[in-house]
């Protein structure tokens, strides 16, 4: 609890600007969490990732983290990652190694219950209505 604690206190992506290319707001149905996040996108490249919002511990550290790490990923790399994480809390493949090192403080098994929290900010940046071939 922890290293959850440390890693949602990382707030340095926290708090919208206003200026990014693409928004989007998404409610996590199961608990009520309503993030809000900016990005822009150029060549599938996501960068200048912000959020905010009433979100849950594990919601807030795994949006820290996805912020921190967003830079290692594409638009196509993102989707893969988050399979990777459904498949890991689905118990499909436990031992795989993931696109993004920092969140295996997150995939516990413990933690099967907060999947949709952790991966709500990565679905928010997959629901964002893309408007041009980016």
């Amino acid at each position: 609890m922890e290293e959850l604690i440390k890693l949602a206190a990382n707030t340095k992506s926290f708090g919208l600007k206003g200026h990014a290319q693409f928004k989007n707001i998404l409610k996590n149905k199961n608990c009520g969490d309503e993030i809000k996040i900016e990005f822009d996108l150029k060549n599938k490249q996501i960068s200048n990732f912000r959020y905010e919002g009433e979100v849950c511990i594990y919601c807030q550290a795994s949006a820290s983290l996805l912020s921190k790490n967003i830079n290692k990923l594409n638009w196509d790399s993102l989707g893969l990652f988050k399979i990777q994480i459904m498949n890991f809390f689905n118990q499909i493949d436990t031992k795989q190694t993931f696109e993004i090192m920092d969140f295996k403080s997150l995939l516990n098994i413990n933690n099967r219950n907060r999947k949709n929290c952790i991966v709500l900010p990565i679905d928010a940046i997959l629901t964002t209505t893309i408007t041009n071939d980016y």
